[in-house]
């Protein structure tokens, strides 16, 4: 008996060991976000030029070289109206 308690115990211990170190692994290093987005210089409303890429993490906002902000668009057919944000 306690030979057959003891075969049925241990897959399930291992599982929850392992679980526990999956759930406890420390991803502190990782950077916050590093996606990077495209950035579109607005002309006029639904009239955007492609502009610089931005990697929208910090407070400071993205601009070109001739310090004109970039957009974000939240989809390829709207317009872009998300002011998109750099950390060099």
């Amino acid at each position: 008996m306690k030979n057959l308690s003891f075969k049925l115990l241990l897959p399930v211990a291992a599982f929850v060991l392992a679980s526990a170190g999956a759930v406890s692994t420390n991803n502190s290093g990782k950077k916050a976000d590093s996606t990077v987005v495209q950035g579109w210089n607005r002309i006029a409303p639904f009239n955007c030029v492609e502009g610089l890429e931005c990697n929208n993490i910090s407070a400071a906002v993205c601009v070109d070289v001739a310090n004109i902000p970039m957009y974000g668009k939240l989809s390829e057919f709207s317009d872009c109206t998300q002011l998109l944000t750099h950390q060099p």
